[in-house]
């Protein structure tokens, strides 16, 4: 039940990265009245949880600054939807998978920065990167099957909300608008996020 718990939570934390930092703060919950809340329990002590700010500015904002370069991906959002585009039309995996953050990625540069990272939640880096390398790899695999096998010139591409952190830029609500060998002009939002370091960008996350 504790495992089933972490990784819960490691998928709200691969999940919610990208938004975390651009949704506007809430309120705190409190619990409904007449209803019992285990911070009413005899000897409840809070969890320490120093960075708890963090939560509400969306970044861990003591994470080091790292050397670590991106590799391969594309040098701007341009590129990256030309290559997008040209992974589509010759239907290959393979080639988009290249265009994603790697594991060493996730762990070095971008999970130390997010407010899931910060001890008091005992989440770990592999717990979240399961979940972000299952959706990458479904949100690639659908793409390739909902849209491979056209022809595609790249329209635009646009990011609707961008985060920076202090080692990448989070560009976020991303729609890619290319037009296929027919005619039609497609509007892909399942590339959701695309992430910006040193001049390379690369996808983050994507609809599974």
């Amino acid at each position: 039940m504790v495992r089933t718990n972490v990784l819960r939570l490691g998928l709200l934390a691969a999940v919610l990265a990208s938004a975390v930092a651009l949704a506007p703060p809430r309120a705190a919950a409190s619990a409904p009245a007449g209803r019992p809340s285990v911070k009413d329990s005899p000897g409840y002590v809070p969890l320490a949880d120093p960075e708890s700010a963090s939560v509400r500015l969306g970044r861990r904002t003591n994470a080091p600054l790292v050397s670590k370069r991106f590799r391969g991906g594309a040098a701007s959002l341009t590129e990256l939807g030309r290559a997008v585009c040209w992974g589509l039309q010759h239907a290959q995996s393979d080639s988009l998978q290249k265009l994603c953050i790697t594991d060493e990625e996730f762990r070095d540069v971008l999970w130390r920065e997010f407010p899931q990272s910060r001890p008091a939640t005992g989440l770990q880096w592999d717990d979240a990167w399961k979940i972000q390398y299952a959706r990458l790899h479904a949100g690639v695999a659908h793409a390739r099957r909902d849209f491979g096998g056209h022809w595609y010139q790249l329209v635009s591409v646009r990011a609707d909300s961008v985060a920076r952190y202090r080692n990448f830029t989070l560009h976020s609500s991303v729609t890619i608008v290319a037009k296929d060998d027919t005619g039609v002009t497609h509007e892909w939002k399942w590339l959701r996020a695309v992430v910006e370091r040193k001049g390379r960008f690369k996808i983050y996350s994507t609809e599974d």
